[in-house]
């Protein structure tokens, strides 16, 4: 046992024991290669874990100067953007904030940011179905609300979001990018769907 090159790697890197002796065995007492390969399996759990791509993973990781736990934190408080555009970052532009919140109209805990952002244009394509169950009933003061507001909050309830995601399935587009934006549309309500009360979707128009 190289007991001199497992000390030397784990100044170098911070990993357990038995995972700095399993990397010395791989890679034959190769501390670079070992480093390498480390690296590349915490890129690999990062993306698994945050559900991001690698590329992201690594570059998240390398600006967290390679603390896996502060790379995850920092890719779960990330706001999503649902967009047809190649490029998901998100730029100081008009849109839409879509969350989900609990009965007593407060958001849940959890680790992974839940909110999303969709820019104004891409909202666009699907707009018409949050307007068709309009009007609502605000679930705070019973006030009736005639039309959707673009420049404020709208609050639907569970079942009024699955009439809208219903709508939205039924919208056929001739551009692959739309539909994969309206496919992730449902999905994210899907997947709130599953627990939330609400979904409130705020217009900063």
């Amino acid at each position: 046992m190289d007991f001199e090159r497992i000390k030397i790697l784990r100044q170098t890197i911070s990993v357990p024991l038995d995972r700095a002796t399993e990397l010395i065995r791989n890679n034959n007492g190769d501390l670079l290669a070992c480093q390498q390969e480390f690296h590349i399996s915490t890129i690999k759990d990062i993306s698994n874990i945050t559900e991001c791509d690698e590329e992201t993973a690594r570059e998240v990781y390398k600006i967290c100067n390679y603390d896996k736990a502060k790379a995850i934190e920092r890719i779960h408080a990330r706001k999503v953007i649902i967009t047809t555009r190649e490029d998901k970052v998100r730029k100081n532009e008009i849109g839409f904030i879509l969350w989900p919140e609990d009965r007593n109209g407060e958001g849940y805990k959890i680790i992974k940011r839940d909110d999303i952002f969709i820019p104004i244009n891409d909202f666009e394509y699907a707009i018409h179905c949050f307007r068709s169950v309009f009007p609502l009933q605000d679930p705070w003061d019973k006030s009736r609300e005639e039309c959707f507001d673009c420049c404020g909050y709208n609050h639907f309830d569970a079942e009024t979001c699955r009439q809208i995601v219903e709508r939205v399935n039924r919208i056929k587009a001739g551009d692959p990018k739309v539909m994969r934006f309206l496919q992730e549309l449902i999905q994210w309500f899907d997947d709130k769907l599953k627990y939330a009360d609400y979904i409130v979707v705020y217009g900063n128009l």
